[in-house]
Parts: structure tokens; sequence; C-alpha cells
């Protein structure tokens, strides 16, 4: 297997102002040493070259379906998306997390252009639920190795199996579970997980979440905060929680503001915010 200074190297090389070069290329080749080095602790290697040119491949139509089918099954099995799953401050994260993202570009080719068996997209569907609720290492940067940013790829993920023509109706609300579930990781959230989280709540409204859903569901959110503050008091936990929470309610707020929808939801969002910046928690 090519080594991953050759691998550096020989994508360095790739031409993506010149389409016509690119059918020179060995492509399938390319693929499996990129999905094999995906995980890959250099930076710049799993992130500015492997993943930009997975997005740059499918954004220019460079792949076949043949070939888009075939990281689909690699990046959605045991040794990818749920490599290692359960581990933490581990270098497994990589793997799992540029796996998800890869994911998501898939699925959004997919919309553009069908090449997805229905049955694969119910797959990625399930699997998206079962890799953020299982995913345990939420870390954003990582010093000298770059993004693992777990819970912002999943997210993406997470936004791009909502917005596809075959998400069910009916799994909304496991969908807005499943966002809740990552908000109360044992994590402080610094590196826009929020707004990505945010990106699968506005998906779900374009998707056909009322008003009213999403206001049930902002206040069971912010009541899961105060039933901690009645069980911790204003602890270093209660306090990290409440506010991740509260930044994720801050962005959702101004997510619904600016497309003019979901007003219920906007006033509980306010109300709460102006009881926590009191430290009322009822």
């Amino acid at each position: 297997m090519i080594t991953e200074e050759h691998l550096k190297e020989k994508m360095r090389r790739i031409d993506f102002t010149c389409p016509d070069s690119i059918k020179d290329w060995d492509m399938d080749a390319l693929l499996k040493d990129m999905v094999h080095h995906i995980g890959s602790i250099d930076g710049e290697l799993r992130d500015s070259l492997i993943y930009t040119s997975f997005y740059r491949l499918m954004e220019g139509n460079h792949l076949s379906q043949e070939q888009m089918l075939f990281l689909f099954d690699i990046c959605i099995d045991e040794s990818h998306l749920f490599n290692e799953i359960g581990k933490k401050e581990d270098d497994s994260v990589f793997t799992r997390a540029f796996s998800s993202l890869v994911l998501a570009l898939l699925l959004a080719k997919d919309r553009e252009r069908p090449f997805l068996p229905s049955e694969k997209v119910q797959e990625a569907i399930h699997a998206c639920f079962h890799y953020l609720e299982a995913e345990v290492d939420t870390r954003g940067y990582v010093q000298r190795k770059g993004w693992a940013h777990s819970i912002a790829h999943g997210a993406d993920y997470l936004t791009e199996v909502i917005r596809h023509p075959q998400f069910p109706g009916e799994l909304h609300q496991r969908s807005l579970d499943i966002v809740k579930s990552c908000i109360f990781k044992e994590a402080t959230y610094v590196d826009n997980e929020d707004g990505r989280l945010c990106s699968a709540i506005e998906a779900l409204v374009e998707k056909g979440l009322t008003d009213e859903e999403l206001h049930t569901w902002l206040m069971n959110l912010s009541g899961s905060v105060n039933e901690r503050y009645t069980e911790n008091g204003y602890s270093l936990s209660f306090y990290r929680e409440q506010m991740t929470v509260q930044q994720f309610m801050q962005t959702c707020y101004f997510r619904l503001k600016w497309k003019d929808t979901g007003s219920k939801s906007r006033d509980h969002i306010g109300t709460v915010l102006q009881k926590w910046h009191r430290h009322v928690f009822n």
C-alpha cells in the first residue's frame, strides 16, 4: 500500500483546474489509496488533500456510479464509520469523522444525480443515527493533528440524511432525539458544533417539521437543563451543559429568525434565555 508521503506527493499533482487531465488518472487505484489513509493523523493529507479531493471529484462528476458505490460501502463499514467506536482521546476518531463527512458528500450527490439503491439510502440513515448516538470522542481541533470534529461532521451527515428525498417523515422525532443526545454528550463545544447541529434542525423545518413540534422539543431541551440544576445545583458540569444548550438555542433562534419562521419556538427561546440570564432555572 502507498505510503502517506507518497500519496501526498501524488495528490498534490491533481490539477482540478484542468478537468480533462483527471481522466488520465487511475481513479480506482487512487480511491483505494485515499480511503486507506482517510483517518491519517496528518492533517494536511486527511483534510486538505483527501477530503477536499473527494469533494472536488464528486462536484466535478469525475467519479462513476460504481466508484461512488465503492466509497459508500467502504465508508459505512465497521472499519471506517464505526472504527473503534466508543474510544475517546484516540486517533481512531479521525477515521470515523472523515468517513461520516464522505457519506454526507455521497448523499448530497445522490440527491443531485441518484445512484444509490433505496436499501443503501436506508442503511445510510440508520447508520447515521447509530454513529451519532455512539460517538464519544467529541474533540474539535486536535493539536498537531488537525480537525477531528466528529460531532460537526456527524451533524453534516445527519443534515444530508434529512435532506434526502427518501428520508421518511416519521423519523423527524428520532432526528430531534439524536440532536439532543449530541448536545448532552460530555463535551464543551467551541468549534461551531452548535451551528452544524442547527443545520439539521433547519433541514427538518424545510422537510415539514412544524413550529409546534419544534417548540415542544425546545421545551423538552430547556426542561432537561432545569432538571439537571435541580439535581446538581450550579456545579461545573451543570454550568458547561447549560452553556452548551444556551449557545445552541441562540444559534437556533437566529437561524429561524433569518428564515422568518418558527415564531413560537423563537418566543420560547427568548423567554428561557432571559430566565437563564437571571440564573433562574425552573
